[in-house]
């Protein structure tokens, strides 16, 4: 037998070739990168995993496909919790890059305190005289500085609380401090028209409120009758104002006041209302006419006059009815 020119087959050796893959320090520098993109982009990532977190739950709630698509409610669950927990360290990283931006600025702007040097005294000094090479020559009297005097401050006039005890009238009140008459208005006297009204109104003002009462400088501090001459304050209103309003009260004469002017013209603008004509009395009524009255039927029956009926004619009540007809002096 011929021995096979067929050479034998040669072994297969293994045609796989190892391939190389990325150095270690190629995918931590791929690593680092990704994180600083991440975190750079922190606020954006935040707001698409609260996008997917939104849909997720949506999706979960109501048992429908949303605009992700979920395969399966398992999905979904697992899609909502991945979200949530990327938007809550996200979120981490976004607030804390805002914080670190803001720093600076709060820094910056921090009030920092201000020495103030105190300021320096001038204090005169005594003209020193040098001796002149010349004899004949006169030295230059020196300026003496002129104290400024200081402005007294003007106190601030204070309002004092009071009891209203009784009101006497339309300007005049009774108070825990005694007796007092509303400064700059003057009101009707007692009996004519207005002074009973102008009472009414300053009493409504007065119980609207605390009074307080207010004294004006370079004022009589009373009139002549002794009482105290005072602005009335309710709720830090006027009371001679508010009377002016009304129209019940005029400016008066008490000399000049701060609120003089003010009081004029409001009493210019606003006057008294009118006093109501009377109403007229009620005319009387007619007495009905009667015959004249006698002493008894018989007299009137003599003078032409008689029967008069009882409800219709007056003069039946004049007469005794014996027979009880209801007519009396029958003719």
């Amino acid at each position: 037998m011929r021995p096979s020119l067929t050479p034998p087959p040669a072994s297969k050796k293994s045609s796989r070739v190892k391939k190389k893959g990325l150095p270690a320090w190629a995918w931590v520098l791929i690593a680092l990168l990704g994180l600083a993109i991440a975190v750079i982009l922190s606020p954006i990532f935040a707001v698409l995993f609260l996008i997917v977190l939104i849909t997720g739950i949506v999706g979960l709630v109501r048992s429908r496909p949303t605009w992700l698509r979920f395969r399966s409610r398992k999905a979904a669950g697992w899609v909502t919790a991945i979200a949530a927990v990327g938007l809550l360290l996200t979120g981490n990283v976004a607030n804390a890059m805002l914080n670190s931006q803001r720093a600076p600025e709060t820094t910056a702007t921090a009030e920092t305190p201000v020495a103030f040097a105190p300021q320096a005294t001038s204090t005169p000094t005594a003209a020193v005289r040098t001796p002149s090479a010349t004899p004949s020559s006169s030295p230059t009297p020196t300026p003496t500085p002129t104290a400024t005097p200081t402005p007294t401050p003007t106190p601030t006039p204070t309002e004092t609380p009071v009891e209203v005890q009784s009101v006497k009238s339309g300007d005049t009140i009774v108070t825990s401090e005694g007796t007092v008459r509303l400064i700059g208005i003057d009101i009707p006297e007692k009996g004519e028209w207005g002074y009973d009204q102008a009472k009414k109104k300053l009493t409504a003002f007065l119980a609207g409120g605390a009074v307080t009462l207010l004294a004006v400088d370079g004022l009589s501090d009373t009139d002549a009758d002794g009482n105290l001459l005072r602005y009335a304050r309710v709720n830090g209103k006027d009371a001679g104002a508010y009377l002016l309003r009304t129209g019940w009260a005029a400016a008066g004469d008490d000399g000049s006041h701060p609120l003089q002017a003010k009081y004029i013209d409001s009493d210019e603008a606003h006057d008294m209302p009118a006093k109501p004509k009377p109403r007229p009395k009620p005319k009387p009524k007619p007495e009905p006419k009667t015959d004249p009255r006698f002493g008894t039927c018989k007299e009137a029956i003599a003078s032409g006059y008689g029967d008069y009926r009882s409800g219709v004619d007056p003069e039946y009540d004049w007469y005794q009815d014996r027979d009880h007809d209801g007519i009396v002096c029958e003719r």
